[in-house]
Parts: C-alpha cells; structure tokens; sequence
C-alpha cells in the first residue's frame, strides 16, 4: 500500500508539472512568444506557480515520507535497543541473584571452615593437653622408678653406717635386728647424719664404700634431672626442693670415691 501511495503521489506530481509546462509549450507554438508577453504579471505568476508549486510539493512530501520512515526506523531501532536492554536487565537479575547465591554458598563454606578450624585448634589443644599429661605421667611414672633406687641407695648407706643389728640386745637379750627407717625418715635421717658445712665434711670420718654409695645417688638423681623440664608444674627445682633433692646437695660436699681401692664385695651393705 505504501509502495502504491508513492507511486500515484509521483504520477500527480508529474502531471501537475506536466501540465503547466505543456500549456506554455502550446501557448509557444500557437502565438509566440509574443502570447508569453500578453500573460502580463498575473499570468507569469500562474505559470511560474504551476511549474514551481508541483516540485516543491513534491519535495516537501518526500521529505516528510523520508522523516517519517527515519523516525519509523529509529522508532525499530529503539524498540530493538529497549528490547535488548530488557534482556540485558535480565540477565543481570539473574547474575546477580546467582552471584548471591555463590556469595550465600561462599559465607556457609566459610562459616564450616571456620568451624573445623576451631575444631581443629579444639583438638590440637586437647593434644597438647593429653601430650603434657602423658608426659607428667611419664615423669611421675620415671620418678617412681627413681625414688625406688634412691631408696635402695639409701639403705645400703644406712646399713654402711648402722648396720644390721645391735651388738647387744636390751636388759641383756641377744642382739637384735635394727629397723630400716621407713619413706622420707630414711632421707632424713641420712640428711641429719651428714655435717651440713665443708668445713665439718672435711673433718667427717667416712667409709670408701659410703662414698661411693654416694656418688651413685648422684648418679641417679642427676641422671633423671635431665629429663626434667626447668619450667611447668613438675620443674627441676620442685625435685630439688625435695629430701631426695637436698640429700643429693649434701651428697656433693663428699669426697669424690677412690677407685683404686679395692673394696671387697662381700664387705658392701646389701640393698
């Protein structure tokens, strides 16, 4: 239909040039020019009217159908952008709902991780609790063993000193056995029995074997020193603190032993 509208606009439009000019041809050939002159002023006029009016109808109709067929473009254009936006929105919603949904699933993940971090640092801590009380029981465990020898050390130097019995029983009885002081009596005692200066250590009379005795108490008490930490609740001065701890300090005021003494062994006090 618009290409039909078109084609009868341009079909009026050359008849109404058409027409003007061919009157003016017919004027020409009938009269001369002298029938252009006798047109006068109003004449000119109408003829030019004629010849130019059609034209710039034309123009101004053509331009009008190319205006509107630009805006009907334009219009398409924007309807296709406007579409295109809507689209795009779309499609941004729904990036954007799915970025909150990574974002969602992101702080959970975080949130578990946190959680098994802190139950992570639950059980390192509950590790580093159960190692330190393995190793205070071992330690316990190993002192026990210790004080057991420091014990037998112990009544072999009481027995050294005192013996087994009394020479002589009372009121005249047979002799008698003498008891071996019982748990921490037995430090004790041989705490009380050493002098507690070097000055009276030097003028103390003492047996080689009790010597002895003594530098293997050292030993032993040294020995598990080491393995003692110098910080926590069981720490190296806690244990020196202790009888066993100072009868090692008394200990060290001794003379060092004589091992080129031969000392019989059946001369050594039993453990």
């Amino acid at each position: 239909m618009r290409m039909l509208a078109r084609a009868i606009g341009f079909g009026l439009l050359l008849l109404a040039i058409i027409v003007p000019v061919a009157a003016a041809a017919m004027l020409l050939g009938s009269m001369g020019p002298e029938a252009l002159m006798a047109l006068g002023p109003g004449g000119w006029a109408s003829l030019s009217a004629g010849i130019v009016l059609p034209s710039c109808a034309m123009l101004l109709a053509m331009s009008w159908l190319t205006q509107r067929a630009e805006l009907a473009t334009l219009r398409n254009a924007l309807l296709q952008q406007s579409v295109l936006a809507d689209s795009r929105q779309i499609e941004l919603r729904a990036l954007v709902e799915e970025t909150r949904e990574h974002t969602a699933l992101l702080q959970e993940q975080a949130r578990l991780l946190m959680g098994e971090i802190s139950v992570g640092k639950r059980q390192a801590e509950t590790l580093q609790a159960l190692m330190t009380e393995t190793r205070l029981a071992r330690l316990v465990a190993e002192w026990d063993m210790t004080g057991r020898e420091l014990a037998a050390i112990m009544a072999a130097m009481w027995r050294l000193v005192f013996g087994w019995r009394l020479p002589e029983g009372p009121e005249g009885k047979p002799a008698a056995e003498l008891l071996l002081p019982s748990g921490p009596e037995l430090g004790l005692a041989i705490l009380r029995l050493l002098p507690a200066t070097p000055e009276e250590m030097a003028k103390f009379e003492v047996d080689e074997r009790f010597v002895r005795q003594a530098a293997h108490y050292r030993s032993v008490f040294r020995h598990f020193m080491e393995r003692v930490p110098e910080t926590g609740p069981l720490n190296r001065g806690l244990f020196r603190d202790m009888v066993q701890g100072r009868l090692d300090a008394r200990l060290a005021l001794l003379p060092r032993p004589n091992h080129g003494v031969v000392v019989p062994p059946e001369t050594l006090a039993a453990e």
